[in-house]
């Protein structure tokens, strides 16, 4: 690609980001104005102080995200790889995502290989995993099954596959926004907003890392993601 059309590129990611948090703060502005002004009573003030909440909490997630592209994208992380195990990792993760992301109850099962390794950067997989696993929860039905498993393509290539039980995808959208790194986001079942840039994020991290990305919609429901990793060999 070249330097005018990466400009242009990262220009309209960030002016979509932009537009997107001037949607989030403005109901923060609106919200905040009326506990000031009193024109919520007391007991509507925890529901309206739950959406200043996740209106900012939507606001911080984008700012994250776009902090972390931009550093990839400038070499500014330490991209330092190592023998990691991805069920380990995918485990920590899932901890997490059961402890405070999972309102719908949604059951996550960790079918990886605890005898495989790769080598990769143990933060960026967690970033890749979480990123992966709260898009499927966006999009999945209360009560449904995520399942992450995985297999050896050849000896240099481990294949982690993602799948969900929710409303599928476009997948014309879904490889365009792979091929050309460029953002897009949909609202979830509940009507959950995203950044539009965790997928982006995910595609940037796996190329920098001898890693690809693809999606495809099941045949009876759901989708499921597809990345891969580049294998750990001993010496």
């Amino acid at each position: 690609m070249k330097k005018g059309e990466l400009y242009e590129k990262d220009d309209r990611i960030l002016a979509d980001a932009m537009h997107t948090m001037k949607n989030m703060i403005s109901p923060i502005i609106a919200y905040s104005e009326m506990i000031q002004y009193g024109h919520v009573g007391p007991e509507k003030i925890p529901e309206v102080a739950k959406k200043i909440g996740y209106c900012a909490s939507n606001v911080t997630r984008i700012c994250t995200d776009l902090v972390e592209i931009y550093r990839f994208r400038g070499n500014l992380v330490n991209k330092t790889v190592e023998k990691v195990c991805p069920y380990e990792v995918l485990q920590e993760c899932l901890y997490m995502i059961e402890s405070t992301l999972n309102p719908k109850r949604i059951k996550l099962i960790n079918r990886l290989d605890k005898a495989v390794s790769v080598l990769f950067n143990v933060s960026m997989m967690r970033s890749v995993f979480m990123k992966l696993i709260n898009n499927s929860i966006k999009f999945s039905p209360e009560d449904s099954t995520i399942e992450i498993s995985g297999k050896i393509v050849d000896e240099n290539t481990y294949e982690i596959s993602v799948k969900d039980e929710g409303v599928g995808i476009d997948e014309a959208k879904i490889e365009e926004k792979l091929k050309n790194n460029t953002d897009y986001s949909t609202p979830g079942l509940q009507n959950e907003e995203g950044t539009g840039l965790g997928l982006l994020l995910v595609n940037i991290i796996l190329n920098k890392n001898q890693g690809s990305i693809r999606a495809y919609n099941n045949k009876d429901k759901g989708c499921t993601f597809v990345f891969t990793l580049p294998l750990y060999k001993e010496n």
